[in-house]
């Protein structure tokens, strides 16, 4: 394989670390994109290929020019969902930090860019990480880089924790749940253990809802394992998880690691829309958290097995099943 040299932006997130240490066993040099001198990607022992640091922000033009040099290939999944600290808005790191990324980039020359985005969805203009990434999608359509967009649904790392069952955290050391945003730490205060304490799933939707989750590494595999390869390029790739499940199906998959009966209860749309208009004044960001609660509820994506797994010849997806057996902890 021809060495290709790559900067990940988004590379401390949990999808971004895992990008690099894909990309470093592949033998690729890496240009880490991290905000301070100080950042550093942990779980990287034993890695191969070449990593160095670039210090630099999508509101900082200037940090990525220097970035760029002598970049052939980019991989974003840059996003500020959750942030870990003070960033741009999700609204301003769509329309502004990415238009500065993406011209930067076209006048560094660099010919394949990966991007992590999200599958199209109605009223999907009502939440704003949605319509940015859609934004970005467009913006890329219109550079004269090869493109190429991977669409991932929900991340079970994400949702399980989100639904009460912080015992299904993932053990990654850069775990999107262990950030130290006051939002994720709240919810986590007071719905963390529902599922192991009181038996209870919080459902968005109810127990007939349902949806084709994917974990984070598996949406990892794929934006690696497309960097270079031409089959990929101006193409978007509807990026399924291994299959779909109903929230009554992750209910019994969670009585086997809990113990004991887990029953779903509804989260109504109401109640997160509520909670969207509430805290949208002082923080943007959970608002943006709740919008997507409150789509879901309402709204059920259905695809199945993706066949870029196959095309690029990229590892099995992880089943829930299997991702609970490898990150449930009984002392979380």
């Amino acid at each position: 394989m021809t060495q290709n040299r790559i900067l990940v932006a988004g590379a401390t997130g949990q999808v971004g670390a895992q990008v690099v240490r894909i990309l470093l066993d592949k033998g690729h040099f890496v240009r880490a994109l991290v905000r301070k001198p100080d950042q550093k990607i942990l779980g990287l022992e034993g890695a191969g290929g070449t990593l160095e640091y670039a210090v630099g922000s999508l509101e900082d033009r200037a940090s990525l020019v220097a970035a760029l040099e002598e970049i052939d290939t980019v991989v974003s999944s840059a996003n500020g969902v959750i942030p870990a600290g003070k960033t741009m808005s999700v609204t301003s790191m769509a329309a502004g930090g990415y238009e500065n990324f993406i011209s930067a980039a076209e006048e560094a020359g660099v010919r394949h860019w990966v991007q992590s985005s999200v599958p199209t969805w109605d009223k999907e203009s009502t939440v704003p990480e949605l319509a940015g990434k859609r934004l970005i999608e467009e913006r890329l359509e219109r550079s004269s880089i090869a493109a190429t967009i991977v669409r991932n649904p929900a991340f079970m790392d994400v949702w399980m924790v989100m639904a009460g069952a912080k015992q299904a955290t993932a053990h990654h050391p850069h775990a999107t749940t262990k950030r130290p945003y006051g939002f994720m730490k709240m919810w986590q205060g007071m719905v963390g253990n529902l599922v192991a304490k009181r038996g209870i799933l919080l459902a968005p939707g109810g127990k007939s809802h349902g949806a084709p989750l994917v974990a984070t590494i598996d949406v990892a595999h794929m934006m690696a394992g497309v960097v270079g390869k031409q089959a990929s390029f101006n193409r978007t790739l509807e990026a399924g998880g291994p299959e779909w499940l109903t929230w009554s199906d992750v209910a019994k998959l969670l009585s086997r690691k809990a113990g004991r009966k887990i029953r779903v209860v509804s989260m109504p749309g109401w109640f997160a829309r509520s909670g969207q208009l509430f805290v949208q004044p002082f923080s943007p960001p959970a608002a943006n958290i709740l919008a997507l609660v409150n789509l879901v509820t309402s709204h059920q994506p259905h695809w199945e097995n993706p066949s870029v797994i196959e095309e690029f010849d990229l590892p099995r997806q992880t089943t829930l099943a299997e991702y609970l057996d490898q990150n449930w902890s009984d002392a979380q």
